[in-house]
């Protein structure tokens, strides 16, 4: 009997061992799944700092962008002005002799009238201009030659040793030879009656000096623009009324 308790004493003692063992595990295995918890924390909480830096990058993004933008507009701002220079009318004229096809034509030959009415002179940006304007029902000269002389004007005009370059401003000169009257072949009355000497004094020419009517003579018509340099210069005439313009750039 002794032996008989002895065993089931120890039987019942090696059983609760066993219970607190299985007691052990099962409070470890509880502890092991609480730690494991925080990991998936941890990885839920890297992902707004993920976010985060994407957020904050993007604002970098946009201000290259807008950097970028700013400084094609710039660009273009700095290169307008160079477009408006290339555009310049005197870039496209020369200071070569300006000839009608044909000319001269012969003395006296009016397919017109052109009959001078008045004569004005103004300025523009980059070059002067000259404005022969004409009797209402006439028409432009029927030709032309316009072209630099020097230091002397060429005229028909005049008294024998006339120096007309004597008592004009300017140290070149234009001479324009036409076909056309300022009326002095006419009757009195019809004679041309507009001014007959231009100062760019008046009106603040930057090129042109002085323009005067030298006279007609069988017809044709001379009148000379003094400059203070030789420059290249553009004809052409208008209508509504009659026009024969000139302009010397400056």
């Amino acid at each position: 009997m002794r032996k008989i308790s002895f065993i089931l004493i120890a039987t019942l003692i090696s059983f609760g061992c066993g219970s607190d063992k299985n007691s052990t595990v099962e409070e470890t295995v509880e502890e092991s799944s609480t730690t494991e918890a925080p990991t998936t924390t941890a990885a839920e909480e890297e992902a707004p700092e993920e976010e985060t830096v994407e957020e904050e990058e993007a604002p970098e993004e946009e201000t290259v962008e807008e950097e970028e933008a700013s400084e094609e507009e710039t660009v273009e701002e700095e290169e307008a002005p160079e477009e408006e220079e290339t555009a310049s009318a005197c870039d496209s004229w020369d200071a070569d002799p300006k000839v009608t096809p044909g000319w001269p034509g012969p003395s006296g030959y009016f397919p017109g009238p052109h009959i001078q009415e008045t004569a004005r002179i103004g300025v523009h940006e980059g070059y002067d201009r000259w404005v022969l304007e004409f009797r209402s029902g006439s028409t432009p000269p029927g030709g032309w030659e316009i072209w630099w002389t020097g230091s002397t004007i060429e005229t028909e005009v005049g008294e024998e040793g006339y120096d007309p370059t004597a008592t004009m401003e300017g140290t070149e000169f234009l001479t324009i030879r036409m076909l056309a009257s300022s009326g002095w072949a006419l009757p009195e009355e019809e004679w041309y009656d507009g001014p007959e000497d231009l100062y760019g004094s008046d009106v603040g020419t930057s090129n042109l000096m002085q323009a005067s009517l030298m006279g007609d003579f069988e017809g044709y018509s001379n009148w000379a623009i003094g400059v203070d340099h030789e420059a290249p210069f553009n004809v052409f005439t208008l209508a509504g009324p009659a026009r024969l313009v000139i302009d010397i750039c400056h």
